[in-house]
């Protein structure tokens, strides 16, 4: 801006310059016009001048001229220096608009210059920041507990953690740049055929895919893994798919945990066959027309009670397995068998006759007939209910099967029982000799002294039953316990001492038994009360059992036994006459004793 200004004021300058030049040039014509009249008047008034003063004038004149023309040169050159000026003045009014606008494009480039520098700085803290993003990214893609595996745009593997490694069986080293689908290759548990094309759903769609369930990846070494997994898109920053990310597991250990679940959910622990909440829920779900007629059977197992308290549970879930394999052998295998819960068991046959359910129930019984436990038979009750229209209720048709089931059993059941007692006895007695001699003693001599009392043939027949069963309920006490050759410790008496329970137990579960279960569980009783398992006294204690409590004492003291010494008639005799009036009842003593002393040969 100073540059302009000291060119303008130049060029006043030089403006002034001009004009004053051209008030002398019109001076100078003036004054020639002047000198010419005033030559012409002197030469006029003079006439004549000598040759010195002409020569002067003329040369003064010439000079004038010259100065005149001097004049003139100066004043055209002050005009082509004028019009130079305007011109100068013309370029330096243009240069100043360019220095003007060069130096707004240099603050404007100083300005881009500072966003540039400011940009650029946010670049480098953006790719600082990215850099570290994509280290931490990898670093969790490397840990994370998940098997990862990246590909390009193209399906082909690009990165791997470490997980992905194991799982395929494939190092990144060899699986990179190799088809995805040769190192994840992945079929369906059901049809074995490879799954759908994962990777190019997402690549199509731009969004998350999940692997179908039940999805197998078959391994580098040809193993086999249950997985599950998600596949999602790489998009760049112009939101174009670049590449896939799968990130998957193994799911075989959590889907055989799930198994595991389900089956104990729908499973009995003991037979394997469905319990009772499967049952009811396919009962609904096959209750529809394409399956009719279906058929209900209900069935009971007979004697397992006496058997658990008889032989112990082992035995009596023996009797269960055996009886749900049987159940199995008779039925197809879309025919559902269930355990309900205890001794009962269930079946659903879809498209079932009544005819061809009654075949089914042979089948069953042919192959229950077949299996013994411990020289016993299999026994189960059995009723059936078939529906054959869908108007009739389902609930209905399956009372109707437990109606029939009971129905049997009442006829069935008892018979089993009575076998199962014999049995009973039976096992006992070849567990110990000793036990079956002192049973048949203690028999005879009950209803020797119950003939004294003037007992009935019945009460006599009852008494000799219940001197042979007094100590059935010795079957559930462990053979070393009643073998033992030495004397009983406290706890294995404790063990012994539960025998009149058991006992009572296993005979009350028969109806021809059942009378004399009370006489068994109280031939331990004490006649003051301290005896076991009630601690009744006196005559709470029913006198079967009282006369049963003497003559299993005095069998005992006058038998060989490997824990005590046999005694003698005599010994025994008075040892029971000491415990008189608090083990025995005193009246019974002494017919007793009075008995024995009268027969030398008892």
């Amino acid at each position: 801006m100073a540059i302009m200004e000291n060119e303008k004021n130049k060029t006043l300058l030089l403006e002034e310059e001009i004009a004053s030049l051209k008030l002398k040039l019109g001076l100078v014509a003036e004054i020639k016009l002047k000198s010419e009249e005033e030559l012409k008047k002197a030469n006029e008034e003079v006439g004549i001048l000598n040759n010195e003063r002409i020569k002067r004038a003329e040369e003064l004149l010439l000079a004038n001229i010259e100065l005149a023309y001097q004049i003139e040169e100066k004043a055209k050159r002050a005009v082509e220096l004028f019009v130079t000026n305007k011109e100068l003045t013309f370029h330096i009014e243009e240069k100043a608009k360019q220095a003007e606008e060069l130096l707004a494009a240099n603050n404007e480039i100083h300005q881009h210059d500072k966003e540039k520098e400011e940009r650029i700085k946010k670049i480098a803290e953006i790719n600082a920041n990215l850099y570290f993003e994509r280290q931490l990214f990898e670093k969790t893609l490397i840990s994370i507990g998940d098997g990862v595996i990246a590909t390009d745009i193209n399906k082909n593997v690009s990165f791997m953690n470490k997980i992905a490694e194991s799982l395929t069986g494939w190092p990144l080293a060899d699986a990179l740049g190799k088809p995805i689908y040769t190192v994840f290759n992945i079929i369906s548990e059901y049809t074995r055929n490879n799954n759908d094309d994962i990777i190019s759903k997402v690549i199509t769609t731009k969004s998350i895919h999940n692997l179908a369930n039940h999805t197998i990846l078959i391994t580098r070494d040809a193993s086999e893994k249950l997985i599950e997994d998600s596949a999602a898109p790489i998009i760049d920053i112009g939101n174009n798919v670049v590449g896939v990310v799968i990130v998957f597991r193994d799911y075989t250990e959590k889907w055989e945990r799930l198994k595991q679940i389900q089956y104990i959910n729908f499973h009995d622990d003991l037979t394997g066959l469905y319990n009772r909440r499967f049952f009811e829920a396919e009962l609904s779900r096959l209750d529809v027309s394409r399956n009719y007629p279906m058929s209900i059977i209900m069935g009971d197992v007979n004697g397992l009670k006496l058997i658990n308290d008889s032989f112990g549970h082992s035995l009596g879930d023996e009797l269960l397995v055996k009886t749900a394999n049987s159940l199995k052998e008779g039925c197809r295998e879309d025919e559902i068998i269930a355990r309900l819960g205890g001794d009962e068991f269930a079946l659903i046959l879809p498209n079932c006759s009544k005819t061809q359910t009654e075949k089914v129930v042979q089948r069953i019984k042919n192959s229950l007939s077949t299996q013994k436990i411990s020289s016993m038979e299999l026994s189960i009750s059995f009723g059936y209910a078939t529906k054959t229209d869908i108007d009739q209720d389902i609930k209905e048709i399956l009372k109707e099967s437990e109606n029939s089931m009971y129905s049997h059993k009442l006829f069935e059941s008892s018979s089993m029982r009575s076998r199962t007692i014999d049995l009973i006895s039976k096992t006992l007695f070849e567990k110990s000799a000793r036990e079956q001699v002192h049973s048949e003693r203690v028999s005879i001599l009950s209803v020797k002294l119950a003939e004294l009392l003037g007992f009935s043939r019945d009460e006599m027949n009852a008494i000799e039953l219940i001197g042979l069963m007094h100590d059935i309920g010795k079957i559930g006490i462990e053979d070393n316990i009643l073998n033992k050759p030495s004397q009983l410790s406290s706890e294995e008496y404790f063990q012994i001492k539960k025998h009149p329970e058991i006992g009572a137990r296993i005979l009350s579960s028969v109806l021809e038994f059942s009378e004399i279960s009370t006489s068994v569980l109280q031939h331990h009783e004490y006649w003051d009360g301290n005896g076991y398992p009630q601690g009744l006294k006196g005559e709470e204690i029913g006198i079967e059992a009282r006369i049963i409590s003497i003559a299993d004492a005095y069998d005992a003291m006058t038998s060989h036994r490997t824990y005590s010494k046999q005694k003698s008639k005599e010994e025994a005799i008075n040892e029971i006459t000491r415990c008189s009036g608090t083990q025995f009842d005193p009246l019974l003593t002494k017919i007793f004793i009075d008995m024995i002393l009268d027969n030398p040969s008892i």
